[in-house]
């Protein structure tokens, strides 16, 4: 998630959406000001560079002692940059906070700037969503089982991060100034970048956290998982006109 006052935008973060590989793209534009929290070592790896006030958190919430240890043993500050922001805003933003809570913390930002996020195919998202959520685990329910865990309302407790319609929609309603595709994401970034007035380069738009590997995504739907994910995403499905992919 990422405000920024310098270039007069917000950017939400839908989990599983490149919403890293976007993050660290506009990073390299962070005025001192502006507030990103999430993908840093994304960021840094693509270029960008700790603005004034993520150095301003990390040393106000983190001993000198603490700072020497993190670079000695990791090179970087990634580990406490992101964080001393949270503690900075006192947990009332988080890296996928969606629109109402937003503009619950800057409501001048969220009436004036200009407001973006991107989206991506939900019966795509969810088993992309499903690899990486149990990636360290050392045994993971199937497929079906966690949709059933988050249709049983189950997700917040499991700390499955599964929403996106919700993050940056009020009562049904899309309340954002621009919704970008995944499966589009260069032409639709390019566009965010001409909109914004910033210099838009393909080359620094790495895929922070793709998987090398083609996944079939047929080979984890098993009978009524198609169904569960209608109802789970049936808002955006319905929307965006998104359909099973072949």
């Amino acid at each position: 998630m990422i405000i920024s006052h310098r270039h007069r935008f917000i950017f939400i973060h839908v989990p599983k959406t490149a919403g890293s590989t976007i993050s660290a793209y506009l990073a390299r534009n962070l005025g001192p000001r502006d507030l990103q929290l999430g993908s840093w070592k994304e960021a840094l790896a693509n270029g960008a560079k700790y603005n004034r006030r993520a150095l301003t958190a990390v040393f106000r919430y983190h001993s000198p002692l603490k700072i020497a240890r993190t670079l000695v043993r990791n090179g970087n500050l990634n580990s406490l940059a992101g964080d001393a922001l949270r503690r900075r805003i006192a947990g009332k933003l988080t890296d996928h906070s969606g629109a109402a809570e937003i503009e619950a913390y800057d409501p001048s930002a969220w009436k004036h700037y200009f407001k973006f996020c991107f989206v991506r195919n939900p019966f795509e998202r969810a088993v992309s969503l499903y690899n990486w959520h149990y990636r360290k685990a050392d045994t993971r329910p199937s497929f079906s089982q966690m949709l059933c865990l988050i249709e049983e309302g189950a997700a917040k407790r499991e700390r499955i991060n599964w929403e996106s319609w919700q993050l940056y929609t009020k009562n049904d309603e899309v309340v954002v100034d621009f919704v970008g595709r995944q499966e589009r994401l260069a032409d639709d970034l390019r566009s965010l970048c001409d909109r914004l007035g910033l210099s838009f380069d393909e080359r620094f738009l790495m895929r922070a956290k793709a998987n090398p590997a083609k996944v079939d995504i047929g080979s984890y739907y098993k009978p009524g998982d198609r169904e569960r994910i209608e109802r789970l995403f049936g808002p955006e499905i319905e929307y965006f006109k998104y359909r099973f992919p072949d």
